[in-house]
């Protein structure tokens, strides 16, 4: 029985398959890994394993590539029992854990928090001064762990799932605002608008600066790689004066598994966006994918979109509470 770092990508296969059997829940069947999102996550593991030698090379000269994916293991008899997952937010000293993993079979042994501790010293020794993480609303072990390591809850969001039954129609636009495409990369329209309509009761643990906006140049040169879907993002702006006053997307899986995905994130000043932005977002990706199923997060301060995306069809999957800690 050992704690010891993530080795990749020799771990990857071995953690994959530890995970989906670790997020099953019985009790929740919705809470846990999907088949549908099990297509879509060995995707993403068969590309890593094969640039892995490219990711390894520029990995030497970009910092950022260094702490994307970085963790601690359980290992007993040579298989994996629990892992964390964590990544550096940009070119910050934030951090971001993404997985916290133990099989059913090795709980109640203090297995998550030893990996938990490691890892938070690791982001300690990595000059990491904030970290942040989401847990599921009902998963109350999880979360009386997390707060006596330290975090406190400071926000949430809800997921939500529809299985398509047939297309929709889609709304005129609403006068008084223009559509322009939005650049995957670019960062400074992101930065603007998140910084003028994210609530400040969030920022303490998700502050709006730059370098969690800005990506470095060597991992655009590496993401598409890894892409499996096909993404489109669009910003809305009022006419009289080009105010930002939303944004939103969609991502349409390249090889028809998996799940397709709608985000849409306005400004609370202009509520009565919310009905067009949620329809022709959903339309999008149904004229080009009708059969997968279509998942999006909204944070709870959008209300207003959540109740456009129930009015829809979609249904609540899961609750999350956002958790953060200074280090």
């Amino acid at each position: 029985m050992t704690v010891r770092a993530l080795r990749l990508p020799q771990d990857l296969v071995p953690a994959t398959d530890m995970l989906v059997r670790t997020f099953q829940y019985p009790d929740h069947p919705e809470w846990g890994v999907q088949s549908d999102e099990q297509e879509q996550l060995l995707d993403v593991i068969r590309r890593i394993r094969r640039m892995w030698p490219v990711v390894r090379l520029l990995q030497c000269v970009s910092p950022a590539l260094r702490d994307l994916m970085r963790g601690f293991v359980w290992e007993e008899d040579g298989a994996l029992r629990g892992m964390t997952m964590a990544q550096r937010e940009g070119t910050t000293p934030m951090w971001y854990i993404g997985t916290v993993g133990v099989l059913p079979e090795s709980r109640r042994r203090g297995v998550a928090r030893q990996l938990l501790v490691a890892t938070l010293d690791m982001m300690r020794s990595s000059g990491g001064t904030m970290v942040r993480l989401g847990v599921i609303g009902g998963n109350s072990p999880a979360q009386s762990l997390y707060r006596s390591l330290g975090f406190i809850e400071y926000g949430g969001s809800t997921r939500y799932s529809l299985t398509p039954a047939g297309g929709i129609d889609r709304l005129p636009q609403p006068t008084g605002y223009d559509e322009e495409p939005l650049a995957e990369f670019d960062w400074r329209t992101r930065y603007e608008v998140d910084k003028r309509i994210v609530p400040a009761s969030l920022q303490e643990f998700e502050p709006i600066i730059r370098g969690r906006y800005r990506t470095p140049w060597l991992v655009r040169i590496v993401a598409p790689l890894f892409e499996t879907t096909r993404d489109r993002d669009v910003i809305i702006q009022r006419t009289r004066d080009h105010v930002i006053v939303a944004r939103f997307g969609w991502s349409v899986s390249k090889k028809g598994k998996g799940t397709d995905f709608i985000r849409v994130r306005i400004d609370p000043a202009h509520t009565n966006l919310a009905p067009y932005l949620v329809r022709r977002a959903l339309v999008e990706v149904l004229a080009k994918s009708p059969n997968l199923r279509v998942e999006t997060f909204l944070s709870d301060w959008m209300p207003f979109v959540a109740h456009e995306v129930e009015a829809l069809g979609f249904v609540r999957r899961t609750s999350h509470k956002s958790m953060g800690m200074k280090l």
